[in-house]
């Protein structure tokens, strides 16, 4: 329903007009670029942030009147935004804006204020693929996992620090962070079909195909148990069940 209502929305408002072009609805919440690099921030006020290729974010409001959106703050991140996600990355309860670039950078925001809680040093990594916001190592704080210069990587929710770097090179291009395969223990999910232990970050099992961009990880049948539904190689909607390791819709 919040995917719908983006959707909806954002289609709609009245943007500046060198924005226009950025706009698409090929993927949920995307509206720059063909990338997911838009976020829903409240639901009962309906305000949205959204990224752009020439390095802005807008932050938008629902005006309840007309139903349009307005263009109500901005700020730069001097370079192309490729992602954002809403989420509580410092630990203190209260939703951040995390933001990557093309050219590498991340970016931890101050809802309020706008400003950095912090950011990556310019040049830290040359990429960023992917990111979500989790609490990996289980010690009750939030870690960013990111898919940086093709390694998975582990940074502190809450200040600029690295807290793991894998040996290992990964050519995934989408990372997601659940219990997918109902062991009550979560883990790194891959679109290449790697599922990770989120703890210790080792291989626990690895489907017979990639699970496809877009990847996202729903509870899709209400049975309790998360679904991972991203592509086949055809481009077809799949539907995995991570505990039967078996393909439940395509």
């Amino acid at each position: 329903m919040r995917r719908a209502v983006a959707v909806t929305l954002l289609a709609s408002v009245a943007l500046p007009a060198a924005a226009q072009n950025w706009v698409n609805q090929s993927y949920p919440w995307a509206f720059v670029e063909h990338q997911p690099a838009a976020e829903m921030i409240d639901d009962t006020v309906d305000s949205f942030v959204y990224g752009t290729a020439r390095g802005f974010l807008y932050f938008l409001e629902r005006d309840r009147a007309t139903g349009h959106l307005q263009t109500k703050r901005q700020r730069e991140v001097w370079a192309p935004v490729k992602e954002v996600r809403v989420a509580d990355a410092t630990g203190d309860r209260r939703n951040n804006l995390i933001v990557t670039t093309r050219q590498g950078d991340l970016f931890v925001i101050d809802l309020d204020t706008l400003e950095d809680v912090w950011r990556t040093p310019e040049g830290y990594f040359q990429s960023i693929a992917s990111f979500t916001v989790a609490d990996v190592d289980a010690d009750g704080k939030p870690e960013i996992v990111l898919l940086a210069d093709d390694h998975l990587v582990i940074m502190s929710g809450d200040k600029e620090s690295e807290e793991y770097r894998s040996v290992e090179s990964y050519k995934a291009r989408e990372i997601r962070v659940a219990d997918v395969d109902a062991d009550g223990q979560d883990e790194i999910v891959l679109d290449t079909g790697q599922v990770l232990d989120a703890r210790f970050r080792q291989l626990e099992w690895e489907f017979e195909r990639p699970f496809g961009q877009p990847m996202d990880i729903l509870d899709i049948d209400g049975d309790g148990k998360l679904e991972i539904v991203g592509t086949d190689p055809s481009g077809n909607i799949q539907i995995i069940e991570g505990d039967q390791r078996t393909v439940k819709f395509e």
